[in-house]
């Protein structure tokens, strides 16, 4: 055939079967390659997220364990039982009560808490509304009461708390109990303790988990009650009529992890609650998992006939005499990939090659620029990162902890230590900032102020703080901690203990000449000219957190050199640092200023 004479033909179809032939091999060896890792890719996901229910519920469940334990082996309350008739208490005893109301305060979760003692003692509290509870001669003979006692003080879980309360109540909660023995002779008997356990905070722990929305997440018990679910669907009904069969095949899905439910095979993950015996499953749809294929498959089939197309349209181009002035374009793409930016190729036509020639040299321009740009840019942004980083800690341990501190000493009438345990939490609540590296100056001035507070409990004769900040300066955006490691400085290096006059810290605040300028005085021992020097010098290998070096190279490199510190001192008459700062309302003028200084 002539047609085949031409060689830009021939050129066409070898490279069309040359290429053809690997790339369907290489299409279907993707595809089942990557639709076998992407179904693993969701087991594992699954398996990852019931595991992290799981230690949700050990936790919560841990939790109400060791609180029962304390309360039952506690000193105060065991005298308490112990007395012949409980009708007066002592300090310690009503403090114990007070203790046991405010649980309910601290542990949202806990609906009621429930003493019986054996000396008649019955103590009472809920959470939402006063409910009447059952006599303890009636408690003693009701199977409630047998299994809880049999257990010899262990904690004993029940899926309902509804034998506590007549008239049939039923209340969506399940309920802890233990039998109350006297620490020093496990013989003798005092009572019996309750707890409720609301309901909805075990479903919190389920729904709060991001899964997919068709995947059924079920909580059960060592007795195979349903304690939670996130979806009520007939599939979870189905649960609950199944036979006692069905539910351990949930919980042991042994060597086949696939179930039929409803016409609807689903996939059977499981993670066990221990030592409580409870079960976390979780039911994906196969038909789910499987649907990502088709996707996949779609995706491969387009892919590959774009490229054969691309394959096609490149073999056309090739057969036509391009190959010089390609060759020029690949030298010096290489010689560019080698490091060697300075490329420009001569243009010699003005057909698409020349104009792709023209747009080549055009990119290798803007790329130089480009790469001078991103270097300086992340090489500053990482400097910035890396000390904010160094200053972070694991916010959620820490508020627990300050406000059980905080609790503990309200609880105990220590009101000054609980003072400055609340300006403690406040002032790592507002440091910290969800991670954002900017905020109000209402923020910035509320954490100089629980310092100064944390600080003036520590040293209450060393200095006094008196404050002049104009309102009208706290709606402007800042970057965080930029006055803190000023004021700090001031208070832990200008007043020393050798000065004998008071120690004065004046903090200043107000807007002038369309700028928000903070001063920050005291009347300490001052410094030196060379002293200020070096305080304000800015060492790239400086290990330091906010220190005044830092604040002063944020400043400089978020907002330009105009605004950086300046610092006047005397010695043995103190000091006045200036902190001089743009006026900025929203976070657009933010994100356009951090630009337009960091990324220039």
């Amino acid at each position: 055939m002539k047609l085949f004479h031409k060689l830009q033909t021939r050129i066409f179809f070898y490279f069309i079967i040359v290429v053809l032939i690997p790339l369907l091999s290489l299409g279907i060896f993707s595809y089942f390659t990557s639709t076998n890792l992407l179904e693993k890719q969701v087991l594992v996901h699954q398996n990852q997220t019931i595991g992290l229910i799981q230690s949700n519920i050990k936790l919560m469940l841990d939790d109400v364990q060791d609180i029962s334990s304390y309360i039952m082996n506690n000193e105060t309350f065991q005298n308490l039982l112990n007395q012949s008739r409980p009708d007066e208490y002592n300090l310690s005893q009503q403090t114990m009560l007070s203790y046991l109301s405010n649980l309910k305060i601290a542990k949202n979760y806990i609906s009621f808490i429930i003493v019986y003692g054996e000396n008649g003692f019955l103590f009472r509290d809920f959470n939402e509304f006063y409910r009447e509870v059952i006599p303890y001669q009636q408690l003693i003979e009701s199977p409630t009461y047998i299994v809880t006692a049999a257990k010899a003080g262990e904690a004993n879980w029940m899926f309902s708390s509804d034998p506590l309360f007549p008239y049939l109540q039923q209340y969506n909660e399940i309920m802890i109990g233990r039998r109350i023995t006297n620490i020093y002779d496990s013989d003798q008997k005092l009572g019996m303790l309750f707890m409720g356990i609301r309901r909805e905070a075990l479903l919190n722990s389920i729904k709060d988990i991001d899964i997919s929305e068709t995947t059924q997440l079920l909580l059960i018990d060592d007795n195979y009650n349903l304690v939670a679910s996130n979806q009520s669907t007939r599939d979870i009904q189905y649960y609950r009529d199944g036979d006692l069969a069905f539910k351990k095949k949930l919980i042991n899905p042994e060597s086949d992890p696939v179930i039929h439910v409803n016409d609807r095979d689903y996939y059977i993950s499981t993670a066990a609650v221990k030592p409580y015996g409870w079960s976390v499953v979780s039911l994906t749809p196969l038909k789910e998992i499987r649907s990502q294929h088709q996707v996949l498959l779609r995706i491969t089939l387009i892919a590959s006939i774009s490229l054969l197309l691309i394959v096609g349209l490149l073999s056309v181009f090739l057969s036509r005499n391009v190959t010089s002035p390609i060759r020029k374009l690949l030298r010096s793409m290489n010689d560019f990939k080698r490091g060697d930016f300075n490329q420009k190729v001569s243009v010699e036509s003005k057909d698409e090659i020349g104009l792709l020639t023209q747009r080549y040299n055009q990119m290798v321009v803007e790329l130089n620029e480009l790469i001078q740009k991103v270097y300086i840019s992340q090489t500053n942004q990482k400097m910035i990162e890396l000390k904010t980083l160094q200053a972070q800690i694991e916010p959620h341990f820490l508020y627990n902890t300050l406000d059980y501190i905080f609790l503990n000493s309200k609880i105990n009438g220590d009101n000054d230590t609980a003072e400055v345990v609340r300006s403690l939490s406040q002032l790592f609540r507002i440091s910290l900032n969800r991670g954002n590296d900017y905020y109000k100056l209402e923020n910035e001035i509320n954490q100089i102020r629980a310092y100064v507070h944390i600080q003036h409990a520590r040293f209450p004769q060393r200095f006094q703080v008196e404050y002049d900040i104009h309102p009208e300066v706290e709606p402007y955006l800042t970057s965080k901690l930029l006055l803190q490691p000023i004021v700090e400085n001031a208070i832990i290096h200008a007043f020393n203990t050798h000065i004998e006059r008071e120690g004065i810290l004046r903090i200043t605040g107000r807007m002038t000449s369309g700028r928000i300028l903070f001063t920050v005085e005291d009347n300490g021992k001052g410094m030196t000219e060379q002293q200020v020097a070096l305080l304000l010098e800015v060492s790239p290998n400086s290990n330091g957190g906010y220190g005044i070096k830092n604040v002063n190279e944020r400043l400089t490199m978020l907002f330009g050199e105009e605004y950086k510190l300046r610092i006047t001192s005397t010695i043995d008459k103190g000091t006045i640092v200036t902190v001089c700062m743009p006026m900025i309302q929203n976070e657009e003028e933010w994100v356009s200023l951090y630009e337009s200084h960091n990324h220039r």
